[in-house]
């Protein structure tokens, strides 16, 4: 059975929230990751974090009628999404024991 969008935007906020609620417990202290392809998760989870609270401030600008503020908002979102693809393709290039 495949899943209805809904149901999809619902698992991705869930996920995405799950992943602010980790960063927020080490975002204040930098520590060296135990392997590469860690780091390589680790800056995606960030990615993701950044996109996600870039898209809430979008909504709140646009809820405020400042539509300019809220397209640069989703325009550095989309950014962030760049971002984690990139991550996400060197994971997959990298041997995994890094």
């Amino acid at each position: 059975m495949a899943l209805a969008r809904e149901e999809i935007d619902r698992i991705a906020q869930a996920s995405a929230n799950e992943l602010i609620n980790n960063l927020h417990r080490y975002a204040l202290t930098y520590q060296d990751p135990k392997t590469i392809p860690q780091g390589l998760n680790q800056s995606m989870g960030e990615e993701l974090t950044a996109a996600n609270w870039y898209r809430q401030r979008a909504k709140h600008a646009r809820s405020k009628g400042d539509n300019k503020t809220a397209e640069l908002y989703e325009e550095i979102a989309r950014e962030e999404d760049e971002h984690y693809v990139s991550f996400n393709q060197r994971l997959d290039q990298i041997p995994q024991e890094r």
